[in-house]
């Protein structure tokens, strides 16, 4: 099918999580608790570089790029979780394909990685 990534690229497995707006603490305040929105959403993970932040304290930060499906429903204030390592990414950007008859094939979201 025209305008579609071929799902064998996607070899990674993550989970999309949100925070959680509806539950409250033992005070009676909004939780910020996160909770897995999707999970195993066919991906391609790929790095392409890191740095380190000497900023008052000494860290590794690395940037990757996620390609997930166009219809992965996916906010700029989620973050990823991938199954597999363990590791939380931290959402930077995310960009929308869209095919000739305006349909979202694919997303490329930047994301951060702080070690």
């Amino acid at each position: 099918m025209a305008g579609r990534i071929p799902q064998r690229l996607f070899i990674n497995k993550v989970n999309v999580q949100r925070v959680d707006d509806s539950s409250v603490d033992s005070r009676g305040l909004q939780s910020t608790s996160w909770s897995d929105l999707s999970t195993n959403n066919a991906c391609r993970l790929q790095i392409i570089g890191e740095s380190e932040n000497r900023d008052g304290r000494n860290t590794v930060v690395q940037s990757w790029i996620l390609y997930l499906d166009g219809s992965v429903d996916i906010k700029s204030s989620d973050r990823i979780y991938e199954p597999s390592t363990g590791k939380y990414y931290e959402i930077d950007s995310i960009q929308t394909a869209k095919n000739r008859d305006g349909i979202n094939y694919l997303r490329r979201v930047n994301l951060l990685f702080y070690e």
